[in-house]
């Protein structure tokens, strides 16, 4: 505590400004506190500047023990005491510091045009008015250079969403510049950002075909280029409350493209495609920035408009529902109204009356008080295997949470699974594969006792699962044992949760998997969501089916569809691609001929979730094509769902109807695998008697 409070040498002043005085606490008419003081009324509200008597020991340790979210909004002044110091001098302190370093232009030695470069300076040095706003470079009251690497980049990240709440929409640090190891962030960290745009992203996605495509969607009369990042923050700060702008940057890995957003306080948010705020970290890429005209909408109204350019449709959603949406509709939920207004759901798989009042109370209250996704495993008596079908739903559930993290960035958090049913090990497989950690109830225990430990008895207890089922050792706590279930174990559980076993999909992997395959034009249009690297992250998506065998649609679909895609892109009408040999007319024609293949391919791959013969064939096609097995083994793999294909009815015959639809359709090389599917599924067994 002492070093937080800089050995009781703290002084705050006006406006929430600190001041670290070295010797003894001087009074109110001290020349320094006057100083500071005279400086803090012109760093604005929208900061908590420090300002040190001078550079010490005394001023490191007391930063040391600051908390990530006080530093974010905690510059450091330039002790006057050092006397006037350059541009250059001052980006050598804020390095040295990790942290933001501000000084007023009048302790400038010279009027800082004329120094030395500062590395990376259009992105960095940010001149700010006597209000504490971004303003034109050379003009401001107060200049701020942030350093090169941020010694806590990303606040606001372990915080619970009620407290993000509470700033939704109130004016943040303006003309905030954060470098990282990953890249710059511009604007509102990361947390916020996610907190506040992370459903509607969820909901509609943001997809730009190319930097090109995306700023001449806005209508914007021009595209203007700014000089770096600080430019970039100060255009939009001055577009005003509500603004919505392209962002492309030209980056070492090529083009980087942002949504820009500005909330009703003027902060400003970056939205990407793949859920990150983050910009490249180049020193002279281009910067575009092309603003919406217009009166300003809403950011989930902004991104059906972008779904509705990027599909050449004018529907941003499919009509059919996507699999992620399936596999919610199998589900029960339990919905209420938490207490700042919005609406809560959690998910219960099994029989929803089995799940007692005071249970959904208490993790409705967690899973409101955390911001933590909760899903109930329901049975009708405690200590009782979970169904199979149970453990296959909630292994589905899981992996679309997976992939709605993936379309957030990974912020999302893996779901705690309550249920009252036993740990069995099919149930603790698959929560150790996603991460997930399990509270639940353990007949024969019961919480500790005399000298702590638990005790055999024949009630039960609650405690919580680890992933991986370590109770405890090397370092690690063992969980807790209570007698009732309560938020706190909710919250103990949450600690335990972990990355999956499993390298998670990727962005266009996901971004194909909302796609609805009963819905022709869904498919095309997930085809073109997902982008150009979809092709060459086909193996993922053929993990993703090992591990959900009712995603073998999508496989099935992809295999189908690569050569067109690889030829020009997804979208009927679409401009021509640039991985193809067959030039634009080309391009053209494989838009069209996978425009005309959509109705059989939602015809083949529009399977319900329980129907595990189509599962099995439609993998069989996606392997076959993709060369992962041979037409011996596809074929047993059919075969052991015979049972499912009877020769007499109207299954087979409905398997060969959609492939020979299919067959005229499809790429040269791709004929002879449907025609040993057809013979594969014609030459099945009779089912066994």
């Amino acid at each position: 505590m002492a070093e937080l409070c800089a050995d009781g040498r703290t002084v705050f002043l006006p406006g929430g400004a600190m001041a670290v005085v070295t010797d003894e606490i001087p009074t109110a008419d001290d020349p320094f506190l006057q100083w500071a003081a005279a400086a803090a009324r012109v760093s604005g509200p929208l900061a908590t500047p420090l300002f040190p008597q001078e550079d010490s020991e005394l001023l490191r340790r007391m930063l040391a023990r600051q908390s990530a979210e006080d530093l974010d909004l905690t510059p450091v002044h330039w002790p006057e005491s050092a006397g006037p110091v350059t541009l250059p001098a001052l980006a050598e302190w804020a390095d040295d510091l990790r942290l933001p370093a501000q000084v007023l232009r009048a302790q400038l030695d010279g009027d800082g045009t004329t120094d030395e470069p500062v590395p990376y300076g259009p992105h960095r040095v940010v001149d700010l008015d006597a209000e504490g706003r971004i303003t034109a470079p050379g003009t401001g009251v107060t200049v701020r250079l942030a350093p090169m690497a941020h010694r806590e980049p990303s606040p606001w990240a372990d915080v619970p969403a009620g407290a993000l709440e509470m700033l939704s929409g109130k004016p943040y640090l303006s003309g905030r510049i954060v470098f990282s190891a990953d890249g710059v962030e511009v604007g509102l960290p990361a947390a916020l950002t996610n907190h506040r745009h992370r459903a509607a992203l969820r909901t509609h996605g943001l997809r730009f075909t190319s930097g090109d495509d995306a700023l001449a969607a806005t209508g914007a009369e021009r595209v203007d280029e700014p000089t770096g990042y600080v430019d970039l923050a100060y255009r939009m700060d001055q577009a005003g409350a509500g603004a919505h702008a392209v962002v492309v940057v030209d980056g070492p890995d090529g083009e980087s493209i942002h949504l820009a957003v500005n909330d009703g306080a003027r902060n400003l948010s970056l939205l990407g495609p793949d859920g990150s705020v983050l910009l490249p970290a180049t020193e002279s890429g281009r910067i575009r920035l092309a603003l919406y005209p217009g009166e300003p909408v809403s950011v989930e109204e902004r991104l059906i408009q972008i779904a509705a350019a990027s599909t050449g449709s004018s529907a941003a959603v499919s009509t059919g529902p996507s699999w992620a949406e399936t596999t919610r509709n199998e589900v029960a939920l339990h919905t209420w109204q938490a207490a700042d207004g919005t609406g809560r759901v959690m998910e219960i798989i099994g029989p929803a009356a089995a799940v007692s009042t005071h249970d959904l109370g208490v993790l409705a209250e967690a899973a409101e008080y955390l911001d933590q996704p909760i899903i109930v495993l329901a049975t009708e008596r405690p200590g009782r295997r979970p169904a199979p079908e149970q453990v296959s739903l909630l292994n589905r559930r899981l992996f679309v949470h997976l992939g709605e993290s993936v379309l957030a960035g990974g912020h999302d958090p893996v779901p705690v699974v309550y249920t009252r049913a036993s740990a069995s090990p099919e149930l603790t497989r698959v929560l150790d594969e996603y991460g997930a950690p399990l509270v639940y109830e353990a007949p024969g225990l019961s919480a500790p006792g005399a000298g702590g430990m638990p005790l055999l008895n024949l009630g039960s207890a609650w405690t919580a699962r680890r992933p991986g089922g370590s109770p405890g050792g090397g370092g690690q706590t063992a969980p807790p044992v209570v007698d009732a279930l309560s938020v706190d174990l909710i919250e103990a559980a949450t600690g335990l949760r972990r990355a999956p076993a499993f390298t998670p999909p990727t962005v266009p992997v996901v971004s194909f998997l909302s796609a609805s395959l009963t819905d022709p034009q869904a498919i095309v249009s997930g085809l073109d969501r997902a982008g150009p690297a979809l092709p060459d992250q086909h193996s993922q998506l053929r993990d993703a089916v090992h591990r959900v065998p009712s995603l073998a649609g999508y496989h099935a679909v992809l295999s189908l569809a690569k050569p067109l895609l690889l030829d020009g892109p997804a979208r009927p009408g679409g401009a021509a691609g640039t991985r193809g040999a067959v030039g634009a007319g080309g391009a053209a024609g494989s838009a069209a001929q996978l425009g005309a293949m959509a109705p059989m391919l939602a015809d083949l791959a529009g399977v319900s979730f329980d129907d595990r013969a189509s599962h099995a064939i439609l993998a069989a096609i996606g392997d076959l094509i993709e060369g992962n097995r041979s037409a011996d083994e596809v074929t047993t793999a059919i075969w052991a769902f015979k049972d499912d294909l009877p020769r007499g009815g109207a299954v087979r015959a409905n398997w060969i109807r959609k492939i020979n639809a299919l067959v005229p359709l499809v790429a040269e090389g791709h004929r002879e695998p449907l025609t040993q599917i057809q013979e594969a599924i014609m030459t099945c067994p009779d089912p066994d008697r």
